[in-house]
Parts: C-alpha cells; sequence; structure tokens
C-alpha cells in the first residue's frame, strides 16, 4: 500500500481495532478446546476438538499481526 496516496492508520487505532477480535478468537478456542477434551464439564466433543484449536490458531495469528504490524 502506498503511504502517500492513502495514508497510515495511528497505531492505537490499529491496536483497538484488532487486539479484541483476537483475544476474543483466542479465549472461545482455549474454551472450547478445554471443553472438547472434558477438562471443563463432563462432556466431550468431537467438534469443539476440531473447531476450537483453529480458533484459538486464529485469535493468536490475528494478534501477531497486530502487534508487529509496522515494524519493518
Amino acid at each position: 500500500m502506498d503511504p502517500d496516496r492513502y495514508g497510515t492508520r495511528p497505531r492505537w487505532q490499529t491496536l483497538a481495532l484488532g487486539l479484541p477480535p483476537a483475544v476474543l478468537l483466542l479465549a472461545i478456542g482455549v474454551w472450547w478446546t478445554l471443553l472438547s477434551w472434558g477438562v471443563i464439564g463432563d462432556q466431550t466433543s468431537q467438534a469443539f476438538s476440531i473447531v476450537g484449536p483453529i480458533f484459538a490458531g486464529l485469535g493468536v495469528a490475528l494478534g501477531w499481526v497486530v502487534l508487529n504490524r509496522g515494524r519493518r
């Protein structure tokens, strides 16, 4: 992206828009993963054991991108 043409977004805006969804994805992913392993509650779920780690990984990846953006 051309910063002269489009400008740059301030760092606080990037953090404010990117970190809450990253933390939410991570929290939901961890919750579902622990739920599927039987750590939380008494039931296990095959669907949560697949979807939970995917959500947690997406949350970590989004957080990594948001925190390391602009450090080139």
